[in-house]
């Protein structure tokens, strides 16, 4: 025997002790960041208000939805309602209205990332460390941080993914419920058939008898919800809003920009879990992957990187070396550089006191005015019906010629008692990109000659109708 061969079960069992330290290091770390993750939506809970940008457009659709009334309806003249996604969410919203707003869908949501937490650590359930650090990363990182108390599509969308992924099976009634899954995901947001294509596609190279009953199970899930669509929704309205108002132009800027934050955001998490054993995990995160190369459209945010951030830790916790101490010092590091960025503002998820700030500002404005507001959702949440509830969406349609513009004659007229924006208009070139398709320059021409700014607050620019001396 050689005196290498002696040393070997040394060397091995300082490689394990190292590997054991390093994942605690990490699991202390991630455990740290998801607690204040944590305490972030529960401050998000206990307020009944937009917290970004887009929640007014969802809760109002629902909340028409809540009344009878059809979304995806030609509304009333001179009025805008986007509701450009299936109708799940809204669903959702509707049927937690009677107790509050946006709280339902921000509820359900959060429940959704804490269940694809939940399906990491138990996936990775033969190391507790190991298990306790990728769970609670999952729940760290900023995609995650920041979106899962939103109340739009996306969280439920992506819980909804993952778990049709996880599920499929050959035994029929995991094949039928991971094709009710799929269903409902792509019933919440279409950017769902990316992922669930590339792992199907996989599924039929693979395991092709579950591939066969999946794609059963999925038609005839989907074939239930086109009836009970086709019975309360206006089919032709649907397409009109989910499919052709989506179809906005590719921006290689924004694309550029979804995959630099991701890199630096998750990009370790992403790499690794492409090193998965487990190959359906692997096809999940190349679908997942083509969610972000294929989002970079007007309006694409950080959501787009949510399919990432589930698909990485779920197929780190499915395949993932637990003796290998450069794998958790390289999360561990993925992790401090969002901390880091976080600490110094380069990403800054909701504030939610900035939040009610803003809602408290439309507090006092009379219930029956009629106002034209660049967040639609300070509005619902001080009971005043919008007239525009996506003013994103809109200007790109007008831009596009899809719809006429019937919101600025009415402008011009000084049909609008307030009109609230989030910048001053007068300085709107010097804004952010995002201000700038928000609002046409024919619009803030209209603004600009017939209203005067009234109130002056951080994110809060009131005009109201000049008066004639």
């Amino acid at each position: 025997m050689t005196g290498s061969t002696l040393l070997a079960p040394a060397a091995e069992r300082r490689t394990v002790a190292f590997s054991r330290y390093s994942w605690a290091v990490f699991a202390a770390i991630a455990v740290a960041m998801a607690l204040a993750a944590l305490a972030r939506w529960l401050s998000a809970l206990r307020f009944d208000g937009p917290i970004v940008y887009g929640e007014g457009a969802v809760v109002h659709a629902g909340l028409l939805l809540a009344r009878g009334l059809d979304p995806y309806a030609p509304p009333p003249g001179g009025t805008f309602v986007g509701a450009n996604y299936p109708p799940l969410a809204y669903l959702v919203v509707a049927l937690g209205s009677g107790l509050a707003e946006f709280l339902p869908l921000r509820a359900v949501n959060i429940v959704a990332a804490l269940a694809i937490a939940a399906a990491v650590a138990w996936r990775a359930r033969a190391s507790r460390a190991t298990a306790l650090a990728l769970a609670s990363s999952f729940l760290a990182l900023f995609p995650v941080l920041s979106w899962a108390p939103v109340a739009r599509v996306d969280m439920l969308a992506v819980a909804l993914t993952a778990f049709a992924v996880l599920v499929a099976g050959p035994a029929w009634r995991r094949a039928l419920a991971a094709g009710g899954l799929a269903a409902l995901a792509l019933y919440a947001k279409p950017t769902a058939l990316l992922p669930l294509a590339v792992v199907l596609l996989y599924l039929a190279w693979r395991e092709r008898r579950t591939a066969t009953r999946v794609a059963l199970g999925f038609v005839t899930a989907s074939a239930v919800l086109v009836a009970f669509t086709g019975a309360r929704f206006d089919l032709p309205g649907i397409v009109t809003h989910v499919i052709r108002w989506n179809a906005l132009p590719f921006a290689p800027n924004i694309a550029a920009l979804l995959l630099l934050l991701g890199v630096a955001t998750l990009g370790a998490f992403a790499l690794l879990g492409l090193r998965s054993v487990d190959g359906r995990m692997r096809a999940y995160l190349v679908g997942a992957v083509l969610v972000v190369v294929l989002g970079g459209r007007e309006g694409a945010t950080v959501n787009y990187l949510l399919d990432v951030a589930a698909a990485s830790c779920l197929a780190l916790a499915s395949g993932v070396r637990a003796h290998a101490p450069l794998v958790p010092l390289t999360l561990a590091a993925q992790l401090a550089v969002g901390l880091v960025m976080l600490a110094t503002g380069a990403l800054q998820p909701a504030d939610v006191t900035a939040a009610r700030r803003q809602v408290a500002l439309s507090e006092g404005l009379p219930r029956g005015a009629t106002v034209l507001s660049e967040d639609s959702g300070v509005l619902i949440a001080n009971g005043t019906e919008p007239v525009v509830d996506d003013l994103f969406l809109w200007s790109r349609l007008v831009a596009s010629g899809a719809i006429p513009d019937e919101v600025t004659p009415r402008v011009r007229q000084g049909a609008f008692a307030f009109i609230i924006a989030d910048v001053p208009l007068d300085a709107l070139d010097r804004a952010a990109e995002f201000e700038r398709l928000r609002w046409p320059p024919a619009l803030v021409r209209a603004v600009l000659d017939g209203y005067r700014l009234e109130v002056v607050a951080p994110s809060h620019f009131r005009y109201v109708p000049r008066r004639v001396q």
